[in-house]
């Protein structure tokens, strides 16, 4: 992605009133993001069916300066922009119709080819609900999935803490900008987190994190897995919004049940009552339900297998490639970098040494895989 087509991303997102629906669209209608600031105001109206006080925002410069900002400081910080059309962009979430124009995203985490699963709840957990969220989690190692939630106090933190405890990756979907951390007291999480997965967030950088931005956060963490999973909720409540979306996205939504006079269940035992959620009992009615296969054993070192085949000693690089590529299998160059936190330039001039090793075996469209 060149940084002219990035920078007509985010203008894009960054005009009121234009939204994830009609952002789409314009992008379809004229094929190319960048197409749209090329237009008259006069072509927007007649084209496109842009109302004329909408069409003369679009070509406005305050918001292409204003995109300007934004990407200098995202480079700074060392942020991702994933457009819907990156190949990087999670597939599933894709699929939704009001999916963010863009994610900002911070961590190596490659989506790709991962199972994912959404765990929300109340903020005022209980006893149960943590026995519950850890059997659950603990019981979901074999299958190696990515846990996704809003690192909210409660059930949110609760259940990411418990994926990093038990050596699961984890995401955290935010209601603010990412150089922002809410809860604060949250923040002493975020390096293992980033080191073990990912922060999400479709609001640039700067965004305060304001009430509504958390309704908005929830489309991501339901659109984001196949499955959600309500361990406690109140009969009100974000958690709620987020299976009803998940629902409303024909995605699987599982709800713990809890006693009639427990007001902290009261939410999951309305979804089951609804038949919006199905009664979740068991780790393994989950995997059975979404008919998820234990993942197989990460290998050894695959270094090992090197020295043995006489390639020699590698760089601390090219070890870590081939530990990515070792549990992942065929990736792109972008997910490489990604997955190892590199820059593009910087996966391409190693991966040409580890090819002339015959250590990997490229594949059209850069491609890649290990060779031993």
């Amino acid at each position: 992605m060149t940084d002219n087509e990035a920078l007509a991303w985010i203008r894009l997102q960054r005009i009121p009133g234009i939204g994830p629906i009609n952002g789409r669209k314009l992008v379809q209608y004229f094929g190319d993001v960048r197409n749209i600031f090329n237009q008259s105001a006069r072509d927007l109206v007649q084209m496109a069916g842009v109302g004329p006080v909408m069409a003369e925002r679009i070509l406005n410069q305050t918001y292409r300066k204003d995109a300007e900002n934004q990407y200098r400081m995202i480079l700074k910080d060392s942020v991702r922009c994933l457009p819907l059309t990156h190949n990087a962009y999670p597939e599933l979430l894709k699929e939704c119709p009001d999916a963010p124009l863009i994610l900002f995203q911070k961590g190596s985490l490659a989506f790709t080819g991962r199972r994912l699963l959404s765990i929300v709840g109340t903020r005022s957990m209980t006893d149960y609900g943590r026995r519950v969220c850890e059997r659950l989690i603990k019981g979901l190692v074999p299958y190696n999935p990515v846990i996704v939630s809003g690192l909210a106090y409660g059930v949110d933190i609760f259940a990411q803490r418990n994926a990093l405890k038990w050596g699961l990756d984890t995401v955290s979907c935010l209601g603010h900008g990412l150089d922002t951390v809410y809860p604060g007291g949250h923040a002493k999480y975020i390096p293992e987190i980033l080191d073990r997965g990912a922060l999400l967030s479709e609001f640039g950088l700067g965004t305060p994190p304001e009430p509504m931005n958390f309704v908005r956060r929830n489309r991501i963490i339901a659109g984001l897995a196949p499955a959600t999973v309500v361990i406690q909720s109140g009969s009100k409540g974000g958690s709620l919004i987020t299976a009803d979306l998940a629902f409303g996205y024909d995605r699987e939504v599982f709800a713990v049940p809890g006693r009639t006079t427990d007001c902290f269940s009261a939410g999951c035992n309305l979804l089951i009552g609804q038949h919006k959620a199905q009664l979740l009992h068991s780790p393994e009615q989950l995997v059975e339900a979404l008919d998820w296969a234990p993942a197989p054993l990460k290998s050894e070192i695959p270094t090992q297998k090197i020295w043995s085949q006489g390639q020699g000693v590698l760089t601390a690089t090219e070890i870590r490639i081939c530990e990515f590529l070792s549990v992942n299998g065929i990736q792109l160059l972008d997910e490489i970098a990604v997955g190892c936190t590199l820059t593009t330039r910087e996966v391409a001039t190693v991966l040409f040494q580890m090819e002339m090793k015959e250590i990997i075996r490229p594949y059209p469209g850069k491609r890649f895989e290990l060779a031993l």
